[in-house]
């Protein structure tokens, strides 16, 4: 619709040695005849207008047909800019200078293509070679010999049609035409600078009279450099669109690829259900034949026991009734002795409970499952928020009355994988029994986190609740302990070193007390009192060595200090006096791979380290050499599931007791990590702990 000099593309079509194949003259032509097309009425541009959106259209296609039809506004089909027409004026839109430029270079190569296929103007038999000035017509071979032969035409200049498209392609691109006025029909030679547009001397003493103007070509090269200066971030937009285009073509294909994985998904999905449906199918005859036989079988064999309790009892009634009613004095005095016998043996031998059927018509089937399916329900959708799925990440258990508490809150969609889009609906509070705070929730340090910002006031339990859309995030509420600031460990004169957010503490064979210090992040090492810091380890950072929110610690036989370096997602080893040793561990649900971890021990009997690996749900055990020995637990809340666990602890007999703290209970687990109970149930109010 707003159509480039064509020049280049005849220049091409006429070389010879530009490398690739240039387009033909036709080609040429034809792309010409469609930069000359009205995008409106699809016709060659009549009187084409520019319109302030910078799109050509024909003026009729603009205004309207005819005067009692004209148009008010004209909606841009390419842009969708609509353009007030009355407030332009009937001549207010701008001629389209260059389509009439495009009109003379598409007239050459009309000419010139004319040329290539032109026939003999003299004879009409042959293809045209040359022209005749002189006649001013186009002859072939045999016409130009007929000039040689007669001697008034011997004299006529006759040139190849070669130099005739020479001299065409010398035109191009042909001059451009002087711009009039539309008024005055005089060239617009000068600029007013009142109005910002061309004028001719006419206008000067007319429309202009007052206005300030210069001539144009001394003020061209000023106004094309402030049109350059507005092009340069019109090209850097057309960039970022370009590049936003790509992405959305990258995303479409990516739905498509999609759509069609999940096509194929369903497919086999579907496939594999009817497989085994069908399998289930035979299954459940096998189960109902199975049950109806044994009843059968016992109920057969409990009928006939009863129809020959029947047979015996009938014989005898008959029997007796026979010879009651047909016998003789002594007949029945003869018989006597066998009934009472007979008869005696059948009541001591009747048996009630054998005329009750052992076995009830009570064969139910349960589709109740299988029924589940046939419910219709949606199973492919866009993977929104899924609060289950997010976690919240360094956070403390315990802070200080009036310092700021901080967490981070990781979102992820229902397939496990970071949001990408900002949530708004995420409310973070921190309840106490009495009071209610609201935290700040602002963007975190990575896509797909959030920061947890509020400074508490009141020395209680609390209690963190993360909601997103309305609904807990996993593990929510989370206990947080406000505690007042301490400005001392004892009311000993010494001063001994303040703790800042001590998580963790374990007692080494010297006696000595090893605290873990989340807010520092520090390992410190004190007397056995308390009062005095022998050595104090540890900085923040991802180093061997370095800590990222530390939690558990505990040391082995050989008094060497294990710290869980949960922000890290590792175990630390170090020396009796803090020398790095070794580390194991990194981010994952693999063997030795954590996910946030909380507490470590070492069992009492086989020396084996055990380590609550707290978002992957489960509990890891090394050897002391950190060589992977296993894992029980999985995410659930079955017995023997575990969900967020927390703390591990062993009894005497060598059994494991862990914290499953999201599920509000204590499991017990054998030494080989097999399920044995667990007590405990969701504290209320008032109550205690539950088996």
């Amino acid at each position: 619709l707003n159509p480039p000099c064509p020049s280049h593309l005849f220049t091409a079509a006429m070389s010879v040695d530009t490398g690739p194949t240039p387009p033909s003259l036709a080609e040429t032509l034809k792309k010409v005849e469609e930069m000359l097309t009205c995008g409106h009425c699809l016709y060659s541009y009549a009187d084409p207008r520019v319109l302030p959106c910078l799109h050509v259209f024909c003026r009729c296609c603009i205004y309207g047909p005819t005067n009692d039809r004209r148009s008010t506004v004209f909606c841009c089909p390419a842009c969708h800019t609509v353009t007030d027409l009355t407030a332009l004026g009937e001549n207010g839109l701008l001629p389209a200078h260059h389509v009439h430029h495009l009109f003379d270079i598409r007239d050459v190569l009309t000419k010139v293509d004319s040329l290539q296929e032109r026939q003999c103007e003299k004879c009409e038999q042959e293809r045209a070679s040359s022209l005749c000035r002189d006649c001013g017509q186009y002859i072939c071979v045999e016409c130009i010999q007929t000039h040689e032969l007669w001697s008034e035409l011997r004299s006529h200049d006759i040139v190849p049609i070669s130099r005739v498209i020479e001299e065409a392609v010398e035109m191009l691109p042909p001059k451009r035409r002087t711009l009039r006025c539309s008024k005055h029909s005089k060239e617009l030679e000068l600029y007013c600078r009142s109005c910002a547009e061309l004028i001719c001397h006419n206008c000067t003493v007319q429309q202009h009279r007052e206005h300030s103007y210069d001539l144009v070509s001394d003020v061209f090269s000023t106004h094309k450099g402030a049109i350059e200066d507005k092009l340069t971030p019109l090209r850097e937009m057309l960039e970022t669109v370009t590049r936003s285009l790509l992405v959305f073509d990258a995303t479409l294909e990516s739905i498509v690829s999609q759509q069609k994985a999940i096509d194929a998904d369903i497919e086999e999905t579907v496939r594999q259900l009817h497989e085994e449906l069908e399998t289930r199918k035979a299954e459940f005859l096998d189960q109902l034949h199975e049950t109806a036989g044994e009843k059968i079988k016992l109920l057969a064999a409990q009928r006939d026991q009863v129809e020959l309790m029947q047979t015996q009892l009938g014989s005898a009634v008959d029997f007796t009734e026979e010879r009651l009613r047909t016998g003789s004095e002594g007949e029945i005095l003869a018989v006597k002795k066998y009934v009472v016998t007979k008869s005696q043996e059948l009541i001591r031998e009747f048996n009630r409970d054998l005329l009750v059927p052992c076995q009830r018509a009570n064969i139910v089937f349960k589709p109740h499952r299988l029924r589940e399916m046939s419910k219709p329900y949606r199973a492919v959708g866009i993977a929104g928020v899924s609060p289950k799925k997010c976690v919240l990440l360094s956070h403390s258990r315990a802070t200080m009355m009036g310092e700021l508490f901080v967490a981070l809150v990781h979102v992820k969609d229902e397939n496990g994988q970071d949001y990408p889009d900002p949530v708004e609906n995420i409310t973070v509070e921190l309840v106490s029994p009495t009071t209610m705070l609201v935290c700040d929730v602002e963007m975190g340090p990575e896509p797909a986190h959030y920061s947890i910002k509020c400074t508490p006031t009141i020395c209680k339990e609390h209690e963190l609740h993360v909601l997103i859309g309305g609904e807990h995030v996993q593990g929510s509420p989370f206990p947080v302990l406000v505690k007042r600031p301490i400005a001392s460990v004892t009311k000993s004169p010494r001063v001994v070193a303040k703790l800042k957010k001590p998580c963790g503490l374990v007692c080494n064979g010297k006696g000595e007390v090893l605290i873990v210090e989340s807010g520092l992040p520090k390992v410190s090492i004190f007397t056995s009192r308390g009062l005095k810091l022998v050595k104090r380890f540890g900085s923040r950072g991802f180093a061997p060595g370095q800590f990222n929110d530390p939690d558990g610690i505990t040391v082995d036989g050989s008094d060497n200090i294990l710290v869980v370096d949960s922000g890290n997602h590792r175990i630390q080893k170090f020396t009796a006096e803090g020398e790095f040793i070794t580390t194991v561990g990194t981010k994952g649900d693999g063997p030795l791979q954590f996910n946030l971890p909380t507490d470590i021990r070492i069992h009492p009997q086989t020396g084996n380290v055990y380590v609550c690996d707290q978002y992957n749900h489960r509990v890891q055990i090394m050897k002391e050499d950190f060589s992977f020995v296993g894992s029980f637990g999985r995410e659930g809340s079955e017995d023997g599931d575990l969900y967020g666990p927390s703390a591990v602890a062993f009894d005497g007999a060598g059994n494991t007791y862990v914290c499953d703290t999201w599920n509000n209970r204590i499991q017990v687990f054998d030494p080989s990590g097999h399920f044995l109970r667990k007590f405990g149930d969701k504290r209320v109010e008032g109550d205690g702990a539950q088996d």
